[in-house]
């Protein structure tokens, strides 16, 4: 699978062999794929942000402007989901099959305290 944002070689990961939420993350860019990512699934995947978000910030916000982002499961343009809140929100999310794209640093970002809840309400529900 190639990386909707920088064309590089998505690799799969997967921690404590949980297969629940597959997640894939690029090489290049290290933003992060989420086969399909829920209001339920952040719970799981709140203790594990660290380990899979593991790209610098500062190099995911270079593809932060990016509008027209392909999904990669099903080749239609991503949506973009914007919260203007105490801090800013944005990330692709394919509203026909739920995958979401986050650029490097926004994982880690968005499951903090001040992100949080407004995070999970741009997230569909199961």
């Amino acid at each position: 699978m190639q990386c909707p944002k920088c064309d590089g070689e998505m690799e799969t990961v997967s921690e404590d062999g949980r297969e629940a939420i597959r997640v894939d993350r690029c090489r290049d860019c290290h933003g992060l794929y989420f086969d399909q990512l829920t209001r339920e699934d952040l719970g799981l995947v709140e203790g594990l942000a660290g380990n899979l978000d593991t790209g610098d910030e500062e190099k995911g916000a270079e593809y932060n402007e990016m509008v027209y982002v392909e999904c990669p499961k099903c080749d239609r343009i991503m949506d973009q989901r914007v919260a203007e809140g105490e801090v800013r929100i944005r990330f692709e999310l394919c509203t026909t099959c739920h995958s979401t794209f986050l650029d490097a640093g926004e994982l880690r970002e968005y499951l903090s305290d001040a992100c949080r809840e407004d995070f999970e309400a741009l997230l569909p529900e199961r």
